[in-house]
């Protein structure tokens, strides 16, 4: 555990970071990019807890000022689970559905995603675009391999099956207001 007091102006508080990290057998992760991905999650969380009160929204999803006031507004985050996320699809794609009913939002956040796994993530296409998103949900469609420099063979085409032996999942950071 790492224990931290923070301040920020007239406000002190103390973070306590437990970080309990594993390697499977099955796991082909080098014990470094474990650690990296645990520190960069303690970082995240540190930022997210010290900007908490000076979150302001200056336009909502729909790109209206927002009516709501300041207090009312939240930063959620979540994943799908490392190896977890229920993937639906065909050949060429691949989609899940995030519920984020949890954050308690009254209307459709601003959210923010990235796609997570043990390989093959990197070069696909929609990973941030999610969609069909309401206060409670959003989905996210991922599209088979980009065209680049290092892939040049846009021949495979992906499937949820692919997607869970590859342990793909989504990592989300909404804002919205819960009043």
């Amino acid at each position: 555990a790492v224990v931290s007091t923070q301040s920020t102006g007239s406000s002190e508080f103390t973070l306590v970071h437990s970080v309990k990290l594993t390697k499977s057998s099955s796991s082909n992760l080098p014990n470094n990019m474990a650690v990296r991905t645990a520190l960069s999650v303690c970082t995240l969380f540190t930022f997210l807890t010290l900007c908490m009160g000076d979150i302001k929204m200056i336009k909502n999803h729909n790109g209206d000022e927002p009516t709501n006031p300041d207090p009312c507004l939240r930063t959620c985050v979540g994943s799908t689970g490392h190896g977890k996320t229920t993937w639906y699809g065909g050949k060429g794609f691949v989609y899940t559905e995030i519920v984020m009913s949890q954050c308690g939002f009254v209307e459709t956040p601003i959210v923010t995603t990235s796609l997570n796994g043990d390989n093959a993530h990197s070069c696909h296409v929609g990973m941030s675009s999610p969609w069909d998103m309401t206060n409670r949900s959003f989905k996210i469609t991922v599209l088979g391999q980009a065209f680049t420099t290092i892939y040049k063979d846009t021949t495979w085409k992906l499937t949820p099956a692919d997607a869970k032996h590859r342990r793909w999942n989504i990592n989300w950071i909404a804002v919205g207001f819960i009043c």
